[in-house]
């Protein structure tokens, strides 16, 4: 695959989380400056992400999905069809759903076949040098997942942990909380969410 096709691929993808965002916000009726309001993300970095002008970090995405009161699922596009009954229940490894921060050299793939439910699974795919932000950020509810591969490192509070290939972890997702990737290649983590928010 050329640069060029990749480089367009990215911005499909940009353009398509935006298409998702303003359809989100207009469904509740609400104007950019009441979700600014909302989100306290500003309405010059909401209009750019609608228009498919700027990639959202992971926090600024939490934020605004908490403003809107949906899931952070909901901002993954459609996986490839498949039966409706098995839809509901099953999650095929090809076609699944991706979000991309190039950033933070992250990507979220989504597991979960249902969206809009308490509980959100996800992989994490986080390249050497990867991590989840510039500040450690809360929800209220609790993670919890566990290292496919690489080495993975985990702040919760004050507390800092490094996990390797095997070892899991869980914690209230209220404290403050951050992670990077401690592996020369690429890191792989099973991510799983239990929202209280959506309880």
């Amino acid at each position: 695959m050329s640069i060029n096709t990749v480089k367009r691929s990215n911005e499909v993808a940009i353009e398509l989380l935006g298409e998702r965002v303003r359809r989100l916000r207009t469904d509740r009726a609400l104007t950019l400056q009441e979700l600014a309001n909302r989100s306290d993300v500003s309405v010059a970095m909401l209009s750019h992400i609608e228009r498919g002008r700027s990639t959202p970090s992971i926090k600024v995405l939490n934020r605004v999905g908490q403003a809107l009161d949906v899931p952070f699922s909901s901002f993954f596009g459609e996986a490839e069809q498949t039966s409706e009954s098995e839809s509901k229940t099953i999650s095929r490894s090809t076609g699944r759903p991706l979000l991309r921060f190039d950033a933070m050299n992250l990507s979220k793939e989504l597991l979960s076949p249902v969206r809009g439910t308490q509980i959100e699974m996800m992989l994490l795919h986080i390249g050497e040098d990867g991590h989840s932000g510039e500040e450690p950020w809360r929800r209220k509810g609790e993670k919890c997942g566990m290292v496919i591969e690489g080495t993975f490192e985990l702040s919760v509070g004050a507390s800092t942990y490094q996990l390797v290939k095997g070892d899991a972890f869980h914690f209230d997702s209220s404290y403050p909380h951050s992670f990077r990737n401690l592996h020369g290649s690429e890191t792989t983590i099973m991510w799983v969410i239990f929202s209280k928010e959506l309880a």
